[in-house]
């Protein structure tokens, strides 16, 4: 009976630890560096937009440069530039449309009031 106890707990321990993972490599990070900064606001431009997103923007820095692409469930291309000369903007395309350009931390500040 003992034996079961333990195995039982070990058992419990063992799938909340799990979870928890599962849960933690979900969170975004509360800050970050400039590439990831330009990616959250894309993604929350997009949503604030309502663009159904298929593929999420990836991105790549080149310097300060960043620059990024994904797709729309419509098969419209996503292009998202930040350039090395104007850091703290961001510019976000959805085909042929700009969508925004401006300050992204403007985005981000608002995305976490809840006001997008």
């Amino acid at each position: 009976m003992k034996r079961r106890l333990i195995t039982a707990s070990v058992l419990a321990a063992s799938m909340l630890a799990v979870a928890g993972c599962s849960q933690v490599e979900a969170l975004a990070p509360v800050g970050g560096n400039h590439l990831t900064e330009v990616r959250y606001a894309a993604i929350d431009i997009l949503l604030a937009k309502n663009i159904d997103v298929l593929v999420a923007p990836v991105c790549e820095q080149d310097g300060e440069a960043v620059s990024c692409t994904g797709e729309t469930a419509d098969g419209e291309t996503i292009t998202v530039t930040s350039p090395a000369d104007a850091t703290d903007t961001v510019t976000v395309t959805v085909g042929d449309e700009t969508i925004y350009s401006g300050k992204y931390w403007d985005i981000l500040d608002d995305a976490v009031r809840g006001d997008l």
